[in-house]
């Protein structure tokens, strides 16, 4: 009998520890000078790539669909370069850019990852599914936040953040209600196979 509990999971890139702790730096600063907590203060660097939703008994198969795709790309270099913001609409979210280059292939990867991830395996066991990565790709500092304080944020942080990190893998996280937080349940390596199973085109 499938299980009745329906779980939000995501696709995402998580750094490597060098960046995880200097991203947790910024965000005790921005925490400190806002004088209050704020969504996302307590959550481990990352960018999201894709949200999900699903009974816990099908994520087995949807893992391994992402397995069989996420084995065709290839690790690749990510620069972070500066801050930006979402403070068009309520709530606000400040954010550290990947650079123009990594921008560029983060997007192409969440249209391959669509592309090639089997349309009759998603319809199935995915109750929801959303490539949230595919328009403005973002490690998120402080989220739930007023315009007020998005202006606050600029302010404080004015020193350029220029660092780099290489993504040779993403992570499958998903929502602990308990915590309200998310938590890593795998890891996926992106082995560069120029050809996927069961597929004759060349990806790049």
């Amino acid at each position: 009998m499938k299980s009745k509990t329906l779980s939000v999971y995501t696709l995402a890139i998580s750094p490597d520890e060098r960046i995880i702790g200097l991203v947790k730096m910024l965000k005790k600063r921005l925490q400190k000078h806002l004088g209050r907590n704020y969504g996302s203060v307590n959550s481990l660097a990352h960018v999201t790539l894709i949200l999900f939703v699903a009974y816990d008994d099908d994520y087995p198969p949807i893992l391994a669909e992402f397995e069989r795709v996420l084995a065709g790309l290839a690790p690749f270099d990510i620069g972070l370069s500066g801050f930006g913001d979402f403070s068009k609409t309520y709530p606000c979210t400040f954010f550290v850019k990947p650079d123009e280059c990594s921008n560029r292939q983060i997007i192409e990867c969440c249209k391959t990852i669509g592309t090639n991830f089997n349309k009759f395996l998603k319809r199935r066991y995915t109750d929801r599914w959303e490539i949230v990565g595919r328009t403005e790709p973002h490690l998120t500092i402080g989220r739930d936040l007023i315009l007020e304080e998005i202006k606050a944020s600029h302010s404080l942080f004015t020193d350029d953040f220029d660092e780099h990190f290489t993504c040779d893998s993403f992570v499958i996280r998903k929502l602990n209600p308990g915590k309200g937080q998310y938590e890593i349940i795998d890891t996926i390596p992106l082995l560069g196979h120029e050809y996927m199973v069961g597929q004759q085109m060349r990806l790049f």
